[in-house]
């Protein structure tokens, strides 16, 4: 039996206006909400706990592959993604929020972060 998700490329984005207008540093979907959350930039604690928790899955081979992404504009604001592709888990919000057509945009997880440095950053650590 086929599994039918639905998705609003308008709520989505609604989503992602909301976390920048909140003055997110970091927003990323979550696939059990089937919607993003965000951390502003003094959620040090629970950043910091996603953040470890990423690197746990990577090193475990829940995520098989992370890189970064191409810069992401919406509404005149530039987001830096993390392209994060976990195991057997895509992420069709995604690839209707790339608004390419592309189903293979859906391999992949977004993490966007607001400062490119940052993302880089954080991958760095990651992949050490």
């Amino acid at each position: 039996m086929a599994t039918v998700i639905g998705l609003s490329l308008y709520e989505l984005q609604q989503q992602l206006t909301e976390a920048i207008s909140a003055g997110a540093a970091i927003v990323y979907y979550v696939h059990t909400l089937q919607a993003f959350n965000y951390f502003l930039p003094g959620d040090r604690e629970m950043y910091a706990n996603e953040m470890k928790s990423l690197r746990k899955q990577l090193r475990r081979g829940i995520i098989v592959d992370i890189k970064a992404g191409e810069d992401f504009h919406i509404y005149g604001k530039t987001l830096y993604p993390l392209d994060v592709k976990f195991d057997g888990v895509g992420c069709h919000a995604y690839m209707l929020l790339r608004q390419q057509g592309d189903i293979s945009d859906s391999i992949f997880t977004p993490y966007f972060f607001s400062n490119r440095d940052k993302r880089d950053a954080f991958l760095r650590w990651l992949l050490r």
